[in-house]
C-alpha cells in the first residue's frame, strides 16, 4: 500500500473560524465565580512545544476533555490558528462538537471505533485510532456505503501500557487485511504508541517501550507500508525523551502551562487558567466558634470569615478542606472548615479592611503571590489534571 500524503491544517476564516456554538440565547450569569482563560498563553504554549521539538516535527493538540477544562472550542481553534497540525479528543462526540462549530483540521480520536460510529466517522471526516480488525471492518463498510475516498487512520499498538492497541505480535495480520481489497477503504497515516511511564524520573520503562516501538514501525515497512505520521510522545516524553519525537507529538496538558508534576514540566509555559470569586459577605465570630459541617475547625481567636461562592459542585475539592489557601489583596487567606458543595469559608482577619465583594482568587495570581494548579493538586492529593479537568460546567470560562 502507498503512504497517503500528510495533510496540513486548514486556517479558519470567514464563518467558519466563529462556528455556530454561540448562535445560542445568552447564559445569565450573576454568580461572581469564573474561571479566565488566557488565549494569549494557549498560543504561548503551543509556540514553545513547537519550539522545543523543532520545526520538523508537528504537534497534536490534546484538547479531550472540554480542553482539559479549559473549553474544547476556543482551545481548539487557538491552537490551530497559532499552528497545531490537527486536533486530539477522546471521543466521537467531541470530535463531532469541534466539526459543528466550523473546526476544520485534522481531528485524531483517540478512544477507538465504537460499533454504531462508524459513520458519524466517515460523515465528520474524522481520523479514528484503531488496533482491531472489526475497527477496520466497520470503517470500511461505512467508506464504502459513503462512496467517500479512502480514511485516514492511525494504528495504535501497546508497547506496555496494556490499555489501548494492537499487541505488536498482532500487527502483521491487520496489515495483511489493510493490504486487500476491504482494505483499500482506509489509508494508514499514523502509527502510535502511549508511554506508560514517562512522567517518572527513574523512569526504566520507555526504552523497551520505544524499543518495540521501532520494531513495529520495521513490520509495518517490511510489508511495504511507511506511515508518514509516527508519534509518542505526550507532555512528560517530549520534555524527557527528546529522541523520541519522531514525525509528531501529542502534548495534553503542557498546552495549558503545565506537567504531571513540576519536574517534568516544559520550561517557560504559562498557566493559561485562572479561578476567580468574590466575597458574598464577611461574619464575625468569637474564638471557640465551631465552622461548617462536622465542626471540623474550631476558631483560636475572634475571626473574620469571608463567605466565598464557590465549593466542591464548581470542581473546588472538599478534600482540600483544612489545607487549601486563596488570594485576597495579594495575601494568602487560610480555606477554614469543610469545603461545602457551594460555599467555602476563609478567614480575612488578618485583612481588617476586606469588605464584601472582594475579589479571591483560587488558583492564578493576585498581586505579587500566585497559587498555582500544582500547589491544589497536592492539597486535594490528586494529579494536575484533575483540578483543570474538574473545574465544572457551572463555572462559566471567559
Amino acid at each position: 500500500m502507498s503512504s497517503p500524503p500528510v495533510r496540513s491544517a486548514p486556517i479558519f476564516s470567514g464563518p467558519e473560524r466563529r462556528g455556530r456554538d454561540r448562535r445560542q440565547a445568552p447564559i445569565v450569569e450573576v454568580r461572581p465565580t469564573y474561571a479566565h482563560i488566557d488565549a494569549a498563553a494557549l498560543i504561548h504554549n503551543l509556540r514553545t512545544v513547537q519550539g522545543h521539538v523543532g520545526p520538523r516535527c508537528r504537534v497534536l493538540a490534546v484538547v479531550k476533555a472540554d480542553g482539559y477544562g479549559h473549553g474544547a472550542i476556543e482551545a481548539a481553534r487557538t491552537f490551530v490558528d497559532a499552528g497545531a497540525w490537527g486536533l486530539a479528543v477522546s471521543l466521537v462526540e467531541e470530535g463531532v462538537e469541534l466539526r459543528q462549530a466550523g473546526v476544520l483540521a485534522p481531528v485524531l480520536v483517540l478512544g477507538g471505533v465504537h460499533p454504531g460510529s462508524e459513520d458519524v466517522i466517515v460523515h465528520r471526516s474524522l481520523t479514528p485510532v484503531v488496533w482491531a480488525r472489526e475497527h477496520l471492518q466497520l470503517l470500511a463498510a461505512a467508506v464504502r456505503r459513503s462512496g467517500a475516498p479512502p480514511l485516514p487512520v492511525h494504528l495504535k499498538v501497546d508497547t506496555g501500557m496494556s490499555r489501548l492497541g494492537a499487541l505488536p505480535a498482532d500487527l502483521p495480520a491487520l496489515v495483511d487485511w489493510l493490504a486487500g481489497e476491504d482494505g483499500q477503504h482506509l489509508q494508514v497515516e499514523g502509527l502510535m504508541t502511549h508511554f506508560a511511564c514517562a512522567d517518572d524520573l527513574d523512569d526504566a520503562v520507555s526504552p523497551g517501550q520505544l524499543e518495540q516501538f521501532r520494531g513495529c514501525v520495521a513490520t509495518l515497512a517490511s510489508r511495504g507500508l511507511h506511515p508518514p505520521l509516527r508519534h509518542v510522545c505526550n507532555s512528560a516524553g517530549l520534555v524527557r525523551l527528546p529522541h523520541a519525537h519522531f514525525d509528531m507529538v501529542r502534548p495534553g496538558i503542557a498546552l495549558y502551562g503545565a506537567g504531571s508534576g513540576r519536574e517534568v514540566q516544559l520550561a517557560g509555559l504559562r498557566m493559561a487558567m485562572s479561578v476567580h470569586s468574590r466575597i458574598l459577605g464577611i461574619r464575625t465570630l468569637p474564638a471557640g466558634a465551631k465552622v461548617s459541617y462536622g465542626h471540623r475547625t474550631t476558631l483560636t481567636r475572634d475571626s473574620r470569615l469571608g463567605i466565598v461562592p464557590v465549593g466542591y459542585a464548581d470542581g473546588y475539592p472538599r478534600r482540600m478542606s483544612g489545607q487549601a489557601q486563596v488570594l485576597v489583596r495579594g495575601h494568602r487567606c487560610a480555606v477554614l472548615g469543610n469545603i461545602t458543595m457551594d460555599v467555602s469559608m476563609i478567614d480575612v482577619s488578618d485583612l481588617p479592611d476586606a469588605r464584601e465583594g472582594e475579589r479571591v482568587t483560587l488558583l492564578g495570581a493576585q498581586g505579587r503571590d500566585r497559587i498555582d494548579v500544582y500547589e491544589l493538586a497536592a492539597w486535594a492529593d490528586v494529579i494536575p489534571y484533575e483540578i483543570t479537568c474538574g473545574i465544572s460546567k457551572r463555572v462559566p470560562r471567559r
